[in-house]
């Protein structure tokens, strides 16, 4: 066999190849725009991530939790010291 012909079976496998390459080439940069697209949803001009609708959801039910919690330990902190009170003066 002669380096013509090795030459003549390789070369449609190498264009096949490099076609593949350039086909995957223009698929990842289509996926790139679509994601430099979206970008200005998820990161302010400052560079601060924003929040998802779920995630600023979530973070609003557990800061209305917390602040539940905390109006609970207020009362009952003050209802303590009241007793408290009451106790040093009935003495």
């Amino acid at each position: 066999m002669a380096w013509s012909d090795v030459l003549k079976a390789i070369i449609p496998i190498v264009v096949a190849c490099i076609a593949w390459l350039l086909g995957q080439v223009a698929s990842f940069s289509e996926r790139l725009t679509k994601i430099e697209g979206q970008m200005p949803a998820l990161i302010t001009k400052e560079g601060i991530p924003t929040d998802s609708p779920i995630s600023a959801e979530r973070r609003a039910i557990q800061k209305e939790q917390l602040m539940q919690h905390i109006n609970e330990l207020q009362v009952k902190v003050r209802l303590l010291e009241e007793r408290e009170r009451m106790n040093k003066g009935g003495r």
